[in-house]
C-alpha cells in the first residue's frame, strides 16, 4: 500500500496467495481466512496526539472481498497515508517471503527485530527484556532459551543475515555467573549495488541512483544511520570523523568489487 496514496488497490486471490505463501488448498477455507483478515485489520488503529488532546482512527476504510471476481479491494484512510509513506522499515515483497517461509515463531520475531538493525550488524538486549519481546516462558532457563529460541533463530536465519553470530553474555560483580545480556552480530546490508550504487527516493515520490562517492551528508546517514550528522560531531572530531567515513566507503567499495 506503500506510495499509493488512498486509491482503492486490488489484489487477485492468487496474488494474496503467493504474497502470503498460503499452503491450504481448500477453497472454502481460504474465503474464511480471507474474512479473519479483515477482522483483524478493522481492529487496527492509531492515536495520535498528546494526553490533553488526541485522536484516534482505524487503518483502512474498506476491504471488499468478491468471491465471483476472485479479488479484495483494500483502501487505506487518508489520515493514514502520510505515516504509512513515513515508514521506512516496513518489509518488502522479498522480505515477506522470506519471512513466510520461518517455521519458528521465535525466528519470525527475530527477523522482524534484526531488520531494524541490518544496516549497523549488531542488537544486544537485556536478558528481562529478550524474554518480554519472544514471550519466554517463566519456567525456561537459559539451557532452555538456548535449546529452544536461540538455535532455532541461528539454524533459520543464517540463511538471511550473513555470519550471524549469537552471544550469551554475562554480567559484572556479583552477576558475573549470571546471563544478562543477549547479542546478535552479522554482516551489515546498506542495499549498495556491486557498482557501488544505492538508489534513493525524493520527497516527490521519484527514484534515483547516487554512487557511494557521491553520496551526500542526508544519504550517507540514510545509508549508515550510525554515523552521526556533521552538525552534532565536535569541531575538534570532525577531521576525524570524515576520514574514517572515508575509510569505511573504500572498504566496503572493496568488498563490492
Amino acid at each position: 500500500m506503500k506510495d499509493k496514496g488512498i486509491i482503492k488497490i486490488e489484489f487477485s486471490f492468487e496474488e494474496l496467495r503467493e504474497l502470503s505463501n498460503y499452503k491450504y488448498t481448500a477453497y472454502d477455507r481460504f474465503i474464511k481466512d480471507i474474512e479473519g483478515v479483515y477482522d483483524k485489520l478493522i481492529q487496527l488503529n492509531i492515536k495520535i496526539g498528546t494526553n490533553e488532546e488526541f485522536t484516534k482512527f482505524v487503518l483502512f476504510t474498506e476491504y471488499t472481498v468478491s468471491i465471483k471476481k476472485e479479488s479484495v479491494i483494500i483502501q487505506v484512510n487518508d489520515k493514514f497515508k502520510d505515516i504509512l509513506n513515513s515508514i521506512t522499515g516496513n518489509f518488502t515483497k522479498f522480505e515477506l517471503k522470506e519471512f513466510t517461509k520461518l517455521r519458528s515463531s521465535y525466528s519470525k520475531t527475530a527477523y522482524r527485530l534484526l531488520k531494524q538493525y541490518r544496516t549497523t550488524g549488531y542488537y544486544i538486549v537485556q536478558i528481562d527484556e529478550f524474554r518480554r519481546i519472544f514471550d519466554v516462558p517463566k519456567s525456561y532457563r537459559i539451557t532452555n532459551i538456548t535449546t529452544n529460541i536461540l538455535d532455532p533463530i541461528k539454524n533459520e536465519l543464517g540463511y538471511y543475515f550473513n555470519n550471524l553470530r549469537i552471544n550469551k553474555i554475562k554480567g559484572k560483580g556479583k552477576r558475573k555467573r549470571f546471563i544478562e545480556y543477549i547479542e546478535f552480530n552479522f554482516s551489515p546490508q546498506n542495499d549498495i549495488k556491486k557498482d557501488g550504487k544505492k538508489t534513493f527516493r525524493k520527497e516527490n515520490g521519484e527514484y534515483y541512483e547516487n554512487h557511494i562517492y557521491n553520496f551526500t551528508e542526508e544519504e550517507a546517514i540514510k545509508t549508515y544511520p550510525e554515523i552521526k550528522p556533521l552538525s552534532e560531531r565536535k569541531e575538534e572530531q570532525l577531521k576525524g570523523q570524515q576520514k574514517l567515513d572515508e575509510i569505511l566507503k573504500k572498504s566496503l567499495l572493496k568488498d563490492i568489487e
